[in-house]
This record gives C-alpha cells, sequence and structure tokens, in this order.
C-alpha cells in the first residue's frame, strides 16, 4: 500500500458504513412518501430521467405526497455522464422552490447528479470542481432518497459520485459520506424499463465494481464491505444474461437490483483501480458508455495484475462458482462479454491521445486501491487492447 492509499484508507476508515433501509418489491416507489411526510418535509425535489417523467412512473408517490400537501418540483435536465451544468441548473431550480429534500429516481447518472445538488444545497460556497478531493471539508447535504432503475453503478449506496467538468473534459471524482441517502427503494416497475443495452453495461459495471474491491489493496482494513462479492459475480453471470434477453422477468431483474447494490457496498470503502480509471479517461474523451468500458476493460486489467492480484482472483473464482482459478475466472469474463454480445474495441480511441489518457489514468489509480502499479507501457497495451 503506497503513502496515498494508506491515506485513502485511513481517510474511508472513518466513513459512517452503517446500513441505510432498503427495499425491493414491486410497486414499492410510493413507500417512499411517508418517511418523507414522518420527516415534516415540504417541498420535495424530484430528480429523475425523462423517462421516468414522460412515463408518469412516479405518480403514485407524487400523488402521495401532494394529499399530504407536500409540494413537489420534478427536474430532468440531466445527460448522461452528467455534468457542472446540469448541478448548477439543478440547485437553481431546488433553491427557487424553498426544496428542503431530495429525491432521486434513474440511473447512476442521475442518482450521481442528484447527491451533488443535495450537497451543493448546503455548500453553495464550494463549486464542484474543488469537492473533487479527499480532504475537503463538507457540510452534510439536505436529506435525499434514492429510487434506482439501474442496476450497475451502486451510486445509490457509494461515497462516490462523479460529475463531468465540460470546459475541461475531465471527471471529477467527489468522495464524502456527506451526500448518503436516508432509505433507498428498488422498484421493479422501474427497473424493467431499462433497454437492453443500458442493462448490460450496468451490470459490467456492478460486476467491475466487486471484481476491483476484493482486489483492492485498501480491503485489509474493510473486508466486511468486500464479503458479498463471491455472490455478487455469482449473481451476475447467473442473471446478466436473463435480464438481456427477458427483460420482463422480475426474479433476475430483482436478483440484479440486489447484486448491484452490494457491488456498491463491496466497492464503496475499497474503493476500484486501474479499470475504472481507464474507463474514465476513455468516457470523458471518446463518450464510451462507462459500463461497456469498464467491463470491456476488466479482463485485460486483470492479466496484467495477475502477480499480484492471483491469490484473491482464485479465491473469487472458486467461492462464485465461476471457475477454478484466476486464469478460468478471466476465461469467464471473456466469454461472458461474447455471450452478451458486447462491443470489445472502440474506432474512436487514438493514440494521439495516449499521452494525457496516461497521465490522468495514473492520476486517478494513485488514490484508488489497485494492487498492481500499471505503467505507461502497461497502459498503452491495454489500451491498443481496445482500439479498432
Amino acid at each position: 500500500m503506497n503513502p496515498i492509499q494508506a491515506f485513502a484508507a485511513l481517510y474511508m476508515k472513518m466513513k459512517n458504513a452503517d446500513s441505510i433501509p432498503v427495499t425491493f418489491g414491486k410497486g414499492v416507489a410510493s413507500e417512499l412518501a411517508k418517511p418523507i411526510e414522518e420527516a415534516g418535509y415540504k417541498s420535495v425535489f424530484i430528480a429523475c430521467s425523462r423517462t421516468i417523467n414522460r412515463e408518469n412512473m412516479l405518480h403514485e408517490l407524487i400523488e402521495k405526497l401532494n394529499e399530504k400537501g407536500i409540494k413537489t418540483t420534478v427536474f430532468t435536465n440531466i445527460v448522461p455522464d452528467p455534468t457542472i451544468q446540469n448541478v448548477e441548473e439543478g440547485l437553481s431550480v431546488l433553491k427557487a422552490n424553498n426544496c428542503d429534500c431530495v429525491v432521486a429516481a434513474g440511473g447512476g447518472s442521475v442518482i450521481d447528479c442528484a447527491k451533488v445538488i443535495a450537497l451543493r444545497a448546503t455548500n453553495s460556497w464550494m463549486p464542484v470542481s474543488a469537492m473533487a478531493f479527499y480532504i475537503r471539508p463538507l457540510v452534510k447535504s439536505i436529506p435525499l432518497y434514492v429510487l434506482p432503475s439501474t442496476s450497475g453503478t451502486g451510486s445509490e449506496v457509494t461515497y462516490f459520485s462523479v460529475i463531468t467538468d465540460e470546459k475541461k473534459h475531465k471527471k471529477c471524482a467527489i468522495a464524502t459520506d456527506k451526500f448518503m441517502p436516508r432509505h433507498i427503494v428498488f422498484d421493479y416497475n422501474l427497473l424493467h424499463t431499462v433497454p437492453a443495452n443500458p442493462t448490460v453495461y450496468a451490470g459490467l459495471d456492478a460486476l467491475t465494481h466487486s471484481v476491483e474491491a476484493f482486489i483492492s489493496k485498501l480491503k485489509p482494513a474493510f473486508k466486511e464491505d468486500a464479503k458479498s462479492a463471491p455472490e455478487v459475480c455469482r449473481d451476475i453471470f447467473k442473471y446478466l444474461p436473463v435480464v438481456k434477453d427477458e427483460p420482463d422477468n422480475e426474479e433476475a431483474r430483482l436478483a440484479m437490483a440486489k447484486a448491484a447494490y452490494n457491488a456498491g457496498i463491496n466497492f464503496r470503502r475499497n474503493a476500484v483501480g486501474f479499470v475504472h480509471a481507464i474507463a474514465h479517461r476513455i468516457g470523458e474523451n471518446y463518450h464510451i458508455p462507462h459500463g461497456l468500458a469498464c467491463g470491456v476493460i476488466l479482463p485485460h486489467v486483470l492479466r496484467a495484475s495477475l502477480k499480484d492480484a492471483r491469490a484473491d482472483l482464485d479465491f473469487l473464482a472458486k467461492n462464485s462458482g465461476i471457475a477454478d482459478n484466476a486464469e478460468g475466472f478471466i476465461k469467464a469474463i471473456d466469454q461472458l462479454l461474447a455471450d452478451l454480445g458486447v462491443q470489445t474495441q472502440f474506432a474512436d480511441i487514438k493514440k494521439e491521445d495516449y499521452p494525457q489518457i496516461v497521465s490522468r489514468v495514473k492520476w486517478e489509480a494513485i488514490m484508488q486501491g489497485c494492487p498492481t502499479w500499471l505503467g505507461k507501457k502497461e497502459i498503452e497495451e491495454i489500451l491498443n487492447h481496445i482500439k479498432g
């Protein structure tokens, strides 16, 4: 563990890891009205995807809130890979309507954006770009409630939010426990509407969270967070192909939601590693969906990390029932990508961008739990593998 990793472990050790109430089921989104009413909130800011708003998926929740005299304000101007501009626009709407709590209903982009909007509401003196550093002192956000519609990012239960700085073409990773939600509800009625590709990409993101957390150098400090990783991997391998082919399979959808939630717990203090560091770079440069990038990069980083991660990967392979050893586990990931029919090479990646990508990858990775340090040569080899 390098000094920065040791500092990150010490910082995350201080984070509150107490469990947050979680509900799984069908038609349960409206149950959030009760804790919001009981807490005495009067004006709710609802950040949601355009699809959820257009299809009126939150009508029962909104009706219940309105019946109790609680005002609701819906905000949908959030793009994939949410931007600082999205956060600031949402903050303006929140303030204009005197909102005293936030509901986030959507995928990782919506949840990440809502978390930072809630945080900015109590930290108006600190811009988003300045929040993107581990030791920034932050005031606790206004209360947040979360309704995930995808099964992948784990944003509903993690200490992280990623916001894009469009001016600098750079992703800002904010790490804090100051925007943790009060309650999380997974409703099948929201989950089953997600199309095949986003479903697959989200599942690959969750798989990457769990694997990178389990091989993390920070894991000795947070073993309890990583303990469900074998179960998470097992369930993703089992249920992700099912939800791709059978989007209305309730059992598979809720199983994937639980797996993604547990994957979020796996990495929320153990952090991730080079897979995410590289995926963030090709996302900010070429707008490749984050989960897709993670899934494609994962086996390449694992092969490059075998000398240090073999024991953990052997354990993960055997205890998940996926393979007999580390090499078999990596081959199983290759086969899963093939079975899911995902794109594994990207023509947009340009060699002239390598220096900037490598520099930014290293800057992010040094604060993560990477078991093996990858240098310029190794990172460029991985980029060459996924370059079309």
